[in-house]
């Protein structure tokens, strides 16, 4: 049977008449928790019964569906998925030995790349069964759509909503997306639209441009929806498509900012034009908001710190393991986790990258960095064997995923992001999705099928 990326958009991954296994049923529980993830943020995550959440229970159950799949041998052969394992496996070692002094806090921290598994695990299901993979495209499509009108009102709507709802059991918010989340999310559905994998409305390119905006408060922000965008629009060939939209926003920007138009937010930071000037200044040099100088310094003397005992230090071959919390251990301590969460104080140097460093040595970083850069290698190449092979629905399929990807590393580089299920299922999600749309893709050249279209829903 021909590899087809064709899929409708329905409530299951194949029709009833095809059968529907477990892995099936658990594709739409996974997709069903993603969503609950990007809309209800923080308070999704604590769902369940401490400590056992929502995100350990579909990793278990991810993990059964695994196995079920037969395919969890041939899914380690990629150089990305070998280098996930070892990965995983010099964090357990170095997981392991803080068990019995930080118990579920070393487990917490080891996160940051167990959650890895889940990329398994969509490799594993698309294997299985290639069709999933169209069925997932189409629902990402409607997803897409559904996050552009609405992504930047729900972090704000949310995070309104925080300082009323809590768990009882946490004091964590029910409901709370930050809004580094909400940027990633808003540019992975710009990245899918841009590259024309889905058409939308005008109004949905002003809701986007709007959103941006609104999300925009901090440089990771910024940085996770702009960069990726524009990656995607050079790798595509559609920067025609996006300078126009980029002027006329600019122009719309310059005239908010001479009528000085702008909404203040909690951190004494602002919505509107000025906010992303300030941003830039603060990345390039020195800004005029305080706000986001401290933080700057704050972030530097840390990570300065970490390379210090690390790269130069004590703890190059094995960090400081995972369970500690790095903020007292290191001394900088400076109030509860992401503002208003758990109450407790950050845990981690608000870097992915550096947190890594510091809990699994340069080894661990090594490995990693080899993850991330063999995997987006594989990307790279598929694009352009995909280009060759005049397949352009694919080439499209592979530059949206390593774009999403990056925008999810460089929100990481500014601030607590894998290290928690919000983004950091979501990520290794779809390192798994790129991993499995690259085995399909070079199982179907190498005997020579068609591919067929990436699903279109929605249009």
């Amino acid at each position: 049977m021909p590899l087809s990326l064709t899929a409708p958009v329905t409530a299951h991954p194949v029709r009833a008449e095809q059968g529907r296994d477990f892995g099936d049923r658990y594709l739409v529980l996974l997709c069903g928790l993603l969503l609950g993830y990007a809309t209800f943020g923080k308070g999704f995550a604590y769902i369940g019964v401490p400590p056992l959440f929502v995100s350990e229970i579909v990793l278990v159950l991810g993990l059964v569906a695994l196995l079920a799949s037969g395919c969890w041998l041939a899914m380690l052969m990629t150089l990305p998925s070998l280098a996930i394992v070892l990965l995983i496996g010099w964090v357990v070692l170095r997981t392991l030995p803080y068990l019995g002094l930080y118990r579920f806090d070393a487990l917490r921290d080891s996160v940051l790349a167990i959650y890895g598994v889940f990329a398994f695990i969509i490799v594993a299901l698309l294997l299985q069964k290639p069709q999933r993979l169209g069925w997932l495209i189409g629902n990402y499509s409607r997803f897409a759509l559904f996050y552009g009108f609405s992504g930047a009102a729900l972090a704000y709507a949310t995070s309104g909503l925080s300082d009323i709802l809590s768990w009882p059991f946490s004091g964590v918010p029910v409901v709370f997306v930050r809004m580094g989340e909400a940027s990633v999310h808003l540019c992975g559905a710009a990245v899918f639209v841009l590259l024309g994998l889905r058409r939308v409305p005008l109004l949905w390119v002003g809701a986007v441009l709007v959103g941006f905006v609104m999300v925009s408060v901090s440089r990771g922000a910024m940085l996770s929806f702009i960069v990726p965008l524009c990656l995607a629009a050079l790798l595509g060939g559609k920067l025609h498509r996006i300078v126009p939209i980029a002027a006329a926003g600019g122009a719309i920007l310059s005239l908010v900012m001479v009528l000085g138009v702008q909404v203040e937010t909690d951190g004494g930071r602002v919505i509107g034009p000025a906010q992303l000037i300030n941003n830039v200044e603060s990345l390039v040099g020195r800004s005029d908001a305080s706000n986001l100088d401290g933080t700057k310094t704050w972030r530097l003397r840390w990570w300065h710190s970490i390379e210090d005992y690390t790269v130069h230090g004590p703890y190059f071959w094995t960090g400081k393991g995972f369970g500690v919390n790095l903020a007292i251990d290191d001394g900088y301590v400076v109030g509860e986790d992401g503002g208003r969460g758990s109450g407790q104080p950050v845990r981690a140097p608000h870097n992915a990258h550096l947190n890594m460093l510091a809990r699994a040595g340069v080894p661990g970083l090594a490995l990693w960095l080899f993850v991330f850069a063999t995997w987006f290698a594989l990307l790279f190449s598929r694009m352009l064997a995909a280009r060759r092979n005049g397949d352009e629905d694919w080439a499209k399929l592979f530059i949206w995923i390593g774009c999403y990807g990056l925008s999810q590393l460089i929100n990481a580089s500014f601030d607590v992001a894998l290290e928690g299920p919000m983004l950091g299922i979501w990520f290794w999600c779809i390192v798994g999705l790129g991993i499995g749309s690259s085995m399909l893709y070079g199982a179907a050249q190498d005997v020579r099928l068609s591919p067929g279209s990436l699903a279109r829903g929605g249009r």
